[in-house]
């Protein structure tokens, strides 16, 4: 049930649901994320360290604690990686202290165009109010140099706004998506081609959790 603070919360910032969130639970997320079987995240690691040159520059949103995923993709590219929460950030210099890292709300970061080879974003989206999305994939589209791929995992259900209470690691949380037809249209609309997609899922608290990763592309010209 979500209480009535939160719920007036979330209207206004419902980023800071998000950071505190984070902050409360950072390591306890960081090791749940290590023992935790997802082969999805392995799988799209291995296929950005296959599709991007060695030295490429990447941006990663919403970067977490920064293990596995920034460590693995740091020690191959050169990473700009960002997160809302400060401490996943402190524990992500750690993890990927190569990795040029900026404590933010996704959606407020600014980059000149073409700055980068790839954008990824592994499980992160959809903490961010799904009226921003297009906003963003805007700019991630602008950020991306011709031939640059953005690489996501989404969720591919409708949910509005909503905050649950101390049911992720302990914690208070924001949620926000759209469904696959309506994602693949906002990419779409930003400028990006979409090149595959596919469901893939794990089981998390002993139930079945689907993410949409989607694989697209900056054309060329």
């Amino acid at each position: 049930m979500i209480a009535g603070k939160l719920l007036q919360q979330h209207k206004t910032d419902p980023a800071k649901i998000v950071e505190e969130g984070y902050n409360q639970m950072a390591s306890d997320y960081g090791q749940w994320t290590l023992s935790h079987a997802r082969p999805d995240r392995g799988k799209y690691t291995q296929l950005i360290i296959d599709q991007l040159k060695s030295g490429a520059d990447l941006l990663e949103l919403g970067c977490g604690p920064g293990d596995p995923t920034t460590r693995t993709l740091a020690e191959n590219f050169n990473v700009t990686a960002n997160d809302i929460s400060s401490s996943c950030l402190e524990l992500a210099k750690k993890h990927a202290p190569s990795a040029t890292l900026i404590q933010s709300d996704m959606t407020s970061l600014e980059f000149p165009g073409d700055s980068f080879d790839a954008v990824v974003a592994f499980y992160s989206f959809h903490h961010v109010p799904r009226e921003r999305y297009q906003p963003l994939l805007n700019d991630i589209a602008s950020w991306l140099r011709p031939g640059g791929k953005f690489i996501s995992a989404m969720y591919p259900y409708d949910v509005e706004n909503l905050v649950t209470t101390e049911g992720w690691h302990g914690s208070n949380m924001y949620w926000s998506s759209y469904g696959e037809e309506k994602t693949l249209e906002l990419i779409e609309a930003a400028g990006l081609k979409v090149l595959s997609t596919s469901r893939e899922s794990a089981i998390e608290a002993n139930k079945e959790t689907t993410f949409l990763w989607v694989v697209a592309e900056r054309p060329a010209a």
